[in-house]
C-alpha cells in the first residue's frame, strides 16, 4: 500500500498575492476576513521504505528555493479556514516525470500540487465556512478549470 506525504511550501517573506487577495476580499465585501496565507501543496504517494523521502524531496529546487521558501511536512491545525484548490485537468504526470526522470525519485507513484489557502475569519465555524466558501466562488478559484474544497 502506497505511503503518502503532503508537503506545504510557502513564502518567507510577504507574498504580494495573498495581500493583494486580502485587500480585494475586503474591497468587494468580505470584511470578516482578517489575513489570508497562499501556499502550495503537494500530495506524493510513495511506494518501498524510503526513510529519507523528506530529506530529499524538500531539497528539489523546482518545489523548494531554499533562499525564499519554508516547508513544512503536516496541513497546519489551526482555527483558520483552508481552501484547497486543484487544476481540474491536471493530474499531476509532468511534475511526476520530472521528479522520476531528472531528480531520480523512481518511487513516487502519483503526485498531487494544488494551492492551500489559508483564511482568518471573524466569525462563528459555521458563518466562517460560508464565507470562505463565497469568497473562493467570487475570487480565489476560477470555476472553469478549478475546482476547491474547503478543509
Amino acid at each position: 500500500m502506497p505511503k503518502i506525504v503532503e508537503m506545504i511550501v510557502g513564502l518567507k517573506v510577504p507574498d504580494n498575492t495573498a495581500i493583494t487577495a486580502l485587500q480585494t476580499l475586503q474591497k468587494i465585501g468580505f470584511n470578516k476576513i482578517k489575513y489570508v496565507k497562499k501556499e502550495d501543496y503537494y500530495k506524493f504517494s510513495i511506494e518501498g521504505g524510503d526513510k529519507n523521502f523528506k530529506d530529499k524531496i524538500c531539497k528539489v529546487d523546482i518545489l523548494v528555493n531554499a533562499n525564499k521558501h519554508s516547508y513544512n511536512f503536516l496541513v497546519p491545525q489551526n482555527n483558520n479556514i483552508k481552501i484547497l484548490v486543484k487544476n481540474i485537468n491536471d493530474d499531476g504526470s509532468g511534475l511526476l516525470s520530472t521528479l522520476k526522470n531528472r531528480f531520480g525519485f523512481k518511487n513516487i507513484k502519483k503526485v498531487e500540487k494544488a494551492i492551500l489557502w489559508n483564511l482568518t475569519i471573524e466569525a462563528e465555524e459555521k458563518e466562517a465556512k460560508e464565507i470562505a466558501d463565497k469568497a473562493a466562488k467570487e475570487l480565489l478559484v476560477n470555476e472553469h478549470y478549478q475546482e476547491y474544497e474547503i478543509l
